[in-house]
């Protein structure tokens, strides 16, 4: 791995740091009750520090949010481009996107907690990505209408709001399922279910 070259890289390189350490944090003791200290402690830096990166845990977890879900956003988009059967990309991008972005945090008892909290304070944020990752994925959807794979003819719906509700559907699987296993199974059940819809 090569060393930051510059201010900008060396700053954003110990911000990663921060958000890894504070991740484990969050999961280990919930959004509440994880202190300023805890993070800095975690992340081997003093508390002042770590105030002079963030100005308090609201901000600094949503920058956390941020940060995982560009990571997420970003990684699926990879997948989607990859060449192959559409549904087994289309799938595969969404497992990607919620291992990045949800599995960090499913196992632990605060998990629950955690999605509300980045909601409650990054709701804008995550509109704004996930409509992002919505449209790319509705693309996909559309081009493999366009190439004979897929036909939304009979379908009430159209590639947009057949990924939007998709992605409805995942935010009811992320309160059923018991343990990250579980849930990447009842995701792919899910998108087969929706896919299965719109196949030829």
């Amino acid at each position: 791995m090569s060393k930051p070259e510059n201010n900008i890289d060396r700053t954003q390189a110990k911000r990663e740091a921060v958000y890894d350490a504070a991740s484990e944090v969050f999961a280990c003791y919930g959004f509440r009750r994880t202190t300023m200290n805890d993070i800095a402690q975690a992340a081997g830096i003093s508390r002042p520090a770590l105030y002079l990166m963030f100005d308090n845990k609201e901000g600094l977890f949503q920058g956390l949010a941020a940060f995982r879900l560009n990571q997420a956003i970003q990684q699926a988009l990879g997948v989607l481009a990859r060449k192959g059967d559409t549904k087994e990309c289309f799938i595969a991008a969404i497992l990607e996107f919620e291992n990045v972005f949800y599995e960090p945090i499913a196992d632990s008892p605060h998990g629950a907690e955690l999605m509300d909290i980045s909601q409650s304070l990054s709701s804008e944020l995550m509109m704004k990505g996930l409509g992002s990752l919505h449209t790319a994925m509705a693309k996909t959807l559309s081009d493999a209408e366009a190439a004979g794979e897929l036909n939304f003819s009979h379908s009430p719906l159209k590639p947009r709001t057949f990924v939007e509700l998709l992605f409805t559907g995942l935010g009811g699987v992320k309160k059923k399922a018991s343990n990250t296993a579980e849930f990447r199974k009842m995701v792919k059940q899910l998108a087969e279910v929706f896919l299965q819809s719109v196949s030829k």
